[in-house]
């Protein structure tokens, strides 16, 4: 080969073994520079975010005060000044919908207070951002607790009556049916249901039952999805011997009218009283079934020849209370302890008794409380004082 080829191939791979020298140290170069830049960039730090709620379980319009606190998963610092969304989801339901957006303070910690209407599901979110990661919480579940509330017009129905429970669910819930139960043999029992309406208020309509005595009710709301099972409280309804009575006087009786009409109404009202046998006194203006008579002394015995001047009487369809006796009992009561209050409570509950068709008794023995249908008014024989009928007493007359 001649010497001037050789020299330029030896030029040639001169150039070519420079040209790969430079080009190695210039990536080489490149390689260092992009390890400085990584080794320079902020690294987004791992979190973890919790989930608290003040309460699991709310009535209606309760509200719920959800904390959520933002950490460092490793070292469980707080994240301060990171936005952390609060969302919500009704149970039953699918799909989560965005609360409120609120930013950490320097316990890491932001809160949310809401109001409910259905039982629902919380969780928060962190999304990522330049210093830290995203994170999601933990999801927690509140209940809402319905209200029912229940009511009667009265206490009592007649046999052949009926009366009106009404009652509404709080939150209500239009259309969801609410169930009326009977407690029967210690169990409740299904009577009835009917549909929720608006502000969610419902009608039941008991009627009487064929025998005479009480009945305990309750109005149910299953649980939902989005609420919890609740019921009223209990109601009870008596089926009673309904008995009227009017009230007259005879001869001049003065202010005592007022008080009498009063005190009457108080003793067959009261459940000591005759109305533990089932019945239910109602006033009328007229054509009760039997008369309560106000008098005057001297008019006594023209009632009926039995009636005494002294003391009051029934007579027929006449329960007749002597004025004087009303207004100050007799000395044997007092004797032995009574009130004018006992006594007179005692004086219509005697001859009351007699309407019903009770007779005279006495008491078991010295000590022992005086039967009502005693004759009280003329000493009481070593009984104690008594204005009430007895449990037996009680149980004849029904």
């Amino acid at each position: 080969m001649p010497a001037s080829h050789t020299v330029v191939v030896m030029g040639i791979r001169t150039a070519v073994v420079l040209l790969s020298f430079a080009l190695g140290i210039t990536l080489l170069a490149a390689g260092q520079a992009s390890a400085v830049d990584r080794a320079g960039a902020p690294t987004a730090t791992p979190t973890e975010l919790q989930l608290t709620t003040d309460s699991h379980r709310v009535g209606p319009n309760g509200q719920v005060t959800l904390t959520a606190r933002l950490i460092v998963q490793v070292s469980s610092e707080p994240v301060a000044g990171a936005d952390v969304l609060f969302q919500y989801q009704r149970i039953g339901r699918t799909g989560w919908r965005d609360g409120d957006t609120i930013a950490t303070g320097k316990r890491g910690r932001a809160e949310w207070t809401v109001g409910l209407t259905s039982s629902t599901r919380f969780r928060a979110v962190h999304r990522d951002s330049a210093t830290t990661t995203a994170s999601t919480g933990p999801v927690r579940k509140v209940y809402v607790k319905p209200v029912v509330s229940a009511s009667l017009p009265r206490d009592w129905v007649r046999p052949a009556g009926s009366v009106k429970l009404t009652g509404r669910v709080q939150p209500a819930y239009s259309g969801e049916r609410v169930t009326l139960q009977r407690r029967i043999g210690g169990r409740w029992g299904s009577v009835a249901k009917v549909q929720q309406g608006g502000q969610g208020r419902f009608v039941f309509r008991i009627g009487g039952m064929d025998a005479y005595g009480p009945q305990t009710y309750r109005v149910a709301l299953e649980e939902r999805d989005h609420h919890l099972a609740a019921t009223s409280k209990r109601r009870t309804l008596t089926t009673v011997r309904l008995v009227t009575y009017n009230i007259e006087t005879r001869g001049k009786v003065g202010g005592a009218l007022d008080s009498f009409k009063r005190r009457a109404a108080e003793i067959y009202a009261d459940r000591r009283g005759w109305s533990r046998s089932y019945i239910h006194f109602s006033r009328v203006k007229s054509g009760g079934a039997f008369s309560l008579v106000l008098s005057a002394a001297r008019y006594l015995p023209t009632f009926d020849s039995i009636c005494s001047s002294y003391f009051s009487c029934r007579a027929g369809r006449y329960v007749v209370i002597n004025e004087d006796r009303w207004r100050a009992g007799t000395p044997y009561f007092k004797k032995s302890g009574g009130t004018l209050r006992q006594y007179r409570a005692m004086v219509v509950n005697h001859e009351t008794g007699h309407w019903l068709g009770l007779g005279h008794a006495t008491c078991g023995g010295s000590g022992q409380r005086a039967p009502v249908m005693q004759q009280q008014s003329k000493g009481l024989n070593g009984c104690s004082v008594n204005p009430w009928p007895l449990g037996w007493e009680i149980r004849k007359a029904y």
